[in-house]
């Protein structure tokens, strides 16, 4: 597994456990275990996870869905994707969210993991602690191959020339 480094004001020791991305952070003498992972890893393994921190960092999708001062967000990773209940000032911070003409941005989002949310009627959700904008999203250009354009050409005459055949046939009865 690729572990990324993000810049911090903490010094940090980076451990990586089969399952999951770990990082140990050391701070002030006092040492936190962040679990660094997966989506999918998270969802199949909800009893392992449920009720504890999580570290993600993910894609936003969709749209944020304001609901007064907190947010729904959907995240991907690429294995999955995931809700995330969040502050409304938090998701006011990300710019761009992903669809199918742009990249969203990437974030990492730190927060309680829930297989089975009694908030939010049983959601398998995130409820963020904690939100860092990685990187920012960007457009994705549309490249249209010739083969696309020789095809799309191809298949609009083949058509063009049934219906002018159809329509001449039933013209003549």
């Amino acid at each position: 597994m690729n572990i990324k480094t993000y810049e911090t004001n903490i010094s940090s020791a980076k451990q990586q456990n089969e399952e999951n991305k770990t990082f140990l952070i050391v701070h002030n003498i006092v040492t936190v275990i962040i679990m660094f992972s997966l989506i999918d890893n998270l969802i199949n393994n909800m009893e392992q996870f449920d009720g504890k921190l999580v570290t993600i960092e993910s894609e936003t999708i969709g749209e944020a869905m304001n609901r007064g001062g907190y947010s729904w967000i959907n995240v991907n990773d690429g294995t999955n994707a995931i809700g995330i209940w969040l502050k409304s000032s938090d998701s006011a911070r990300i710019i761009t969210f992903g669809d199918y003409k742009q990249i969203g941005d990437t974030v990492l989002i730190s927060g309680i993991f829930s297989g089975n949310s009694g908030k939010h009627a049983g959601e398998v959700e995130i409820d963020s602690s904690s939100l860092k904008i990685v990187r920012e999203g960007h457009a994705v250009k549309e490249h249209l191959t010739h083969i696309k354009i020789f095809s799309a050409t191809l298949l609009f005459l083949l058509c063009a020339y049934i219906f002018v055949y159809l329509h001449q046939s039933n013209t003549k009865k």
